[in-house]
């Protein structure tokens, strides 16, 4: 049995009834946003990038039921109240779903380009073949084939112009992104725990400090530099492709889904990059102890508006699905249409 200290414990920075409601609006409003937009788009899981919406919602929804509300309350308390084995999938299912998350809005970047990309190369090379065709169909529309002398020409029709499949494979990414996610977590699940500190305080987290540093700096090289990089690449890309002039401003359903692409990086680097540096700031921090007997420290205030920012970017992101793309927008338009109607 574990015995802590005598001295009173530290006094929460806000209000824990407060804290409660902030959490159960903005999570509940989440959750139901993602249930409907599941449901909107379940039918349509063909589609690449519906399938990655999918896949981003269900790395969320993971978020919100096992990582954010616990690590908001715990910054406010400042001290773990959740036992042992909950820190335990705290850490685990935490580095895993942000993970998943994070590499996910940057693979709907790249698949949208990709497929946008695509899909202009057919098409110029489908308009380049039309005009072949049309100034020598006679020639290279059609081929005569003789069988022998007492049976009359065939003529076979071949059509030269290129296939028009555009769409960009999403499984190599997918598997890639999930197993990334399931290998960075291994460590929080194996290594996690309470650890008691005086004033009655009760820190989960690594226990073993002397791999801590490492695993730490990983996860902040997989789940903040790397990806922040290729986040900032695409962009700019996206940023270019719709500033450009060659592009078709009247597909309505590629500059809906590079908007949305660009939404969701704007997103991250608005409301999720400032969590992020926090935890690569606390890989260079070893007075995490000493932060939480302070009871005004402005670091811990700090951590806990991030992660309330956090939470509501769950909470804005299937917002952005329903309003910036035009299906998805129909269908609960049709939805509400049927509502009123009874």
């Amino acid at each position: 049995m574990l015995e802590y200290g005598s001295a009173t414990p530290p006094a929460p920075l806000f209000s824990p009834l407060v804290l409660v409601i902030f959490i159960a609006c903005v999570a509940g409003a989440a959750a139901l946003l993602q249930c409907a937009l599941v449901a909107a788009i379940i039918k349509r899981t063909r589609n690449g990038l519906y399938c990655l919406i999918l896949q981003l919602i269900v790395a969320d929804f993971v978020l919100l039921s096992a990582s954010i509300g616990p690590e908001i309350w715990t910054t406010n308390a400042k001290t773990w109240d959740f036992g042992k084995s909950t820190c335990v999938t705290f850490r685990g299912l935490g580095v895993f779903a942000s993970t998943a998350s994070l590499y996910l809005v940057v693979a709907i970047a790249l698949h949208t380009l990709a497929t946008i990309n695509l899909e202009e190369k057919v098409a110029a090379q489908n308009k380049r073949s039309t005009i072949i065709d049309d100034e020598s169909r006679s020639s290279r529309h059609s081929l005569v084939a003789n069988s022998d002398t007492s049976t009359p020409t065939r003529t076979m029709n071949v059509d030269y112009r290129l296939t028009t499949n555009t769409k960009v494979p999403i499984i190599p990414p997918s598997l890639f992104i999930w197993f990334l996610s399931g290998s960075l977590c291994i460590p929080e699940f194996a290594l996690s725990n309470t650890v008691p500190l005086d004033h009655d305080i009760i820190v989960c987290g690594l226990v073993d400090s002397g791999h801590r540093f490492n695993i730490y700096f990983m996860l902040a090289i997989f789940n903040f530099f790397i990806p922040t990089f290729i986040m900032s690449v695409a962009g700019v890309l996206v940023g270019f492709k719709l500033s450009s002039k060659h592009f078709r401003k009247n597909d309505k359903e590629s500059v809906s889904a590079l908007k949305f692409s660009l939404s969701l990086i704007l997103v991250y680097f608005i409301m999720c990059s400032p969590r992020s540096l926090l935890c690569v700031y606390e890989i260079y921090s070893n007075n995490y102890s000493d932060r939480l007997k302070n009871e005004n420290n402005l670091f811990l205030t700090i951590n806990l508006m991030c992660s309330s920012v956090y939470l509501v970017s769950i909470l804005l992101k299937p917002l952005l699905c329903i309003t910036l793309i035009p299906r998805i927008r129909n269908k609960f338009s049709l939805y509400s249409g049927n509502v009123v109607e009874v």
